[in-house]
């Protein structure tokens, strides 16, 4: 046997390095009185992860160190453990501070200095856990993101009619702003056909932006992309562009806001409009924002085309309606009132000649005329909404 063996058959030797091993674990190793749970053993580590020196650590309770929240599992996996199994959980534990951290532990039943004790190997995933807290948060935020869209686009759809008040309600309802205005694109002429935030004298007429040249239609809608600008007062060039563009009546849309979003309206390549939004805190709106807010106006622009439509088939259907009631007034009352009018010019000599056979030509007269006005009261009855 060599000398370095016979030095760690020695009890105080072995104990030595038992605990050199004990002391390099970077995990902590906690050894807790089963019955009492009072911590009889702990090593450097999992002192220092809750804020204690080693030896003010040894001697706590388990409920000094573990959240209140978690001591119910730590009762159940304790007597898991004292039946044989072993057990790995998460828990929340405390800092001496108070301050709670997540944690992952290992535990196993343990013998010490004859004692049924418990062993626990606790691993600090505060970092890990609050990523994946983190993930799951802005995971229900984009669950409820796409749950209020779907509602707009529900909202939206439902209407044929243009209802502009109603897509800038919606833009509020996903993205927050002060003030907001909707237009559409009249030539080369934008006009306001919804306000929010902006107050103004009633009757007033809509506020008119004219685009002066394709550059500045280019430049405004951006390749069909949303334009965000953190301060509309400083002097960065989208912000000079949109001051020199809102003058004159149309600033009121600038006053005491500080961040600027405009949207485009467009589909299949067709621009249409756009909204512009804006908040009192500057910066305010983020790419997230933009994304959000071009996924309404996408919808809005389907509403606004086929509220377009809509109208166009109406003025359609009318046209066809009063074609088929002139139609009618021909080929009805036209005709009766024709025949009307050669009995009332043969009348005359008629009667001179024959009285019998005039009598019965001013029924035959009576007839026409009472039918052309019945036909007359048929159709002013269509008329009617």
């Amino acid at each position: 046997m060599s000398m370095d063996q016979n030095r760690l058959s020695q009890p105080e030797d072995k104990d030595r390095a038992y605990r050199e091993i004990f002391e390099a674990v970077s995990d902590g190793l906690i050894v807790q009185d089963s019955e009492s749970q009072r911590v009889v053993e702990a090593n450097s580590a999992a002192a220092a992860m809750h804020g204690y020196s080693r030896e003010e650590f040894i001697g706590l309770y388990a409920s000094a160190y573990i959240h209140p929240e978690s001591q119910k599992n730590f009762n159940d996996s304790a007597k898991a453990v004292q039946s044989g199994k072993a057990v790995k959980l998460l828990a929340s534990h405390l800092h001496r501070d108070g301050s709670s951290f997540y944690v992952e532990v290992r535990r196993t039943a343990f013998t010490y200095q004859g004692r049924p004790c418990l062993l626990s190997v606790v691993r600090d995933v505060s970092e890990r856990a609050e990523a994946e807290q983190l993930f799951l948060q802005q995971e229900e935020v984009r669950q409820r993101e796409q749950s209020t869209l779907l509602d707009i686009s529900r909202t939206l759809a439902s209407t044929l009619e243009l209802k502009p008040d109603l897509i800038l309600d919606q833009l509020q309802v996903i993205v927050k702003y002060s003030h907001a205005a909707l237009f559409v694109l009249e030539d080369s002429t934008l006009v306001s056909i919804a306000l929010r935030g902006v107050q103004r004298p009633e009757g007033a007429a809509p506020f008119r932006i004219h685009l002066e040249g394709p550059e500045i239609l280019a430049q405004l809608f951006n390749e069909h992309r949303p334009l965000r600008i953190a301060d509309v007062s400083s002097a960065d060039k989208g912000a000079q562009f949109l001051r020199s563009l809102l003058s004159d009546e149309a600033a009121v849309l600038l006053e005491g806001v500080r961040a600027w979003m405009w949207v485009p309206l467009a589909i299949k390549g067709r621009i249409i409009g756009g909204v512009g939004a804006a908040h009192t805190n500057r910066s305010y709106f983020t790419s997230h924002h933009a994304d959000l807010a071009l996924t309404v106006a996408n919808q809005a622009a389907i509403t606004m085309v086929n509220a377009e439509l809509y109208q166009q088939a109406q003025a359609l259907a009318a046209l066809q309606e009063r074609q088929r009631l002139a139609q009618n007034l021909h080929d009805a009352v036209n005709q009766s009132l024709f025949s009307a009018g050669l009995i009332a010019e043969v009348l005359p000599r008629l009667w001179d000649r024959d009285q019998a056979q005039a009598r019965q030509s001013l029924e035959d007269l009576r007839r026409l005329t009472r039918g052309a006005m019945a036909e007359m009261r048929a159709l002013l009855a269509e008329l009617r909404p």
